[in-house]
């Protein structure tokens, strides 16, 4: 009898004890949840590089979204006090924020490039890897003591990019393309894939504001040819609304939430899967 009265005590004690563990552990998570910063980064693919450098040592939010046109759209403001990631001040001003202002953190000065062709930044790989290494400079300012981990990471990011376009070109190498992308184009060049882009003369004239039946021939030549029309959510709605085909690809705007190789590899995989299939 006293030996089952001491094993149950025993039991009681454990679970007991068990619980108290487990309740420290989940308050100590609380705590250093709480205590990581969060930091707003002005693009999602901005936002998207910074994760994947600093890990978990601190949390990056996207002030903006893509919606399905391509368009970056500010659903919230930036919070008071809080820290903005910018590509320069023309960036930053979307959101309020002026040059010298506290809290922002420019990776240039002034960025020249024009507003329409900002957006390929995020597919070009010759330029990234000089992104990725401002984005360490910047992200070294918002948190010193971890400068190793990120230089480690800075270099993982550049042999992710590096591995991912290698995929491409084991995917799609041989595909035909016309390609009619308002942004992934430099990212399909870097998997060596066979596109014919139309000259920027004919690009400006299809753009604008008179019809012309060029694009129409464009498209049912690459027809004949057996090549796939490729578009993506950056392509002006002046193309993108008068190509009809059934051999059309429509690379999507990623979630502000996306991983950022995860996209640029389904990129590849989209344009193998529809090519494999017909």
């Amino acid at each position: 009898m006293a030996a089952g009265t001491s094993r149950l005590f025993r039991e009681r004690m454990y679970r007991v004890i068990l619980s108290a563990a487990l309740l420290c552990i989940f308050a100590e998570t609380q705590c250093r949840a709480a205590e990581i910063p969060s930091v707003y980064a002005s693009q999602p693919w901005l936002a998207g590089m910074a994760r994947f450098i600093v890990g978990t040592t601190m949390r990056i939010v996207s002030a903006s979204v893509w919606n399905s046109s391509g368009t970056l759209r500010v659903p919230r403001r930036v919070p008071q006090g809080a820290s903005l990631i910018a590509l320069d001040p023309a960036d930053a001003g979307r959101f309020g924020f002026a040059a010298g202002q506290p809290g922002l953190h420019l990776l240039y000065d002034n960025l020249p490039i024009e507003e329409s062709k900002r957006g390929a930044l995020q597919f070009n790989p010759s330029v990234l890897p000089f992104l990725s290494q401002r984005m360490l400079i910047v992200l070294c300012e918002l948190s010193p003591d971890n400068y190793s981990f990120y230089q480690r990471r800075l270099a993982e990011f550049q042999s992710r990019l590096e591995s991912t376009a290698e995929v491409g070109r084991s995917l799609i190498f041989d595909v035909p393309i016309l390609d009619l992308a308002g942004s992934v184009s430099p990212w399909l060049m870097a998997a060596g894939a066979k596109t014919v882009r139309p000259p920027d003369l004919l690009w400006n004239a299809w753009t604008g504001n008179t019809r012309t039946p060029d694009l129409a021939l464009a498209v049912k030549e690459a027809e004949s040819r057996g090549w796939w029309i490729l578009m993506d959510a950056w392509t002006p709605p002046q193309i993108r609304s008068r190509v009809t085909s059934g051999r059309n690809i429509i690379i999507n705007a990623p979630d502000s939430d996306r991983d950022f190789f995860e996209y640029l590899h389904d990129i590849y995989l989209q344009i193998w899967s529809a090519a494999v299939a017909n």
